[in-house]
């Protein structure tokens, strides 16, 4: 995982979970990259498993940011 974000430049923060503890939180994920947009009131609004299209994901981003709490 470390070397896809280096490689790949990301501009975003990516969370480790080497004891699986968030992986089971988060609904048991098991696959990586597991990519979550959580809203400004905590909720999931999207999760991507896999590569995700980046250009649909900023757009995503843009748009939660863009919304009050």
């Amino acid at each position: 995982m470390i070397n896809y974000t280096e490689k790949n430049r990301l501009s975003f923060k990516v969370a480790l979970d080497p004891t699986g503890k968030l992986a089971r939180v988060f609904g048991d994920v098991k696959l990586a990259p597991t990519t979550f947009v959580i809203d400004k009131r905590g909720n999931i609004v999207r999760r991507i498993v896999g590569e995700p299209d980046f250009a649909g994901l900023h757009e995503l981003l843009e748009k939660k940011l863009a919304e009050a709490a």
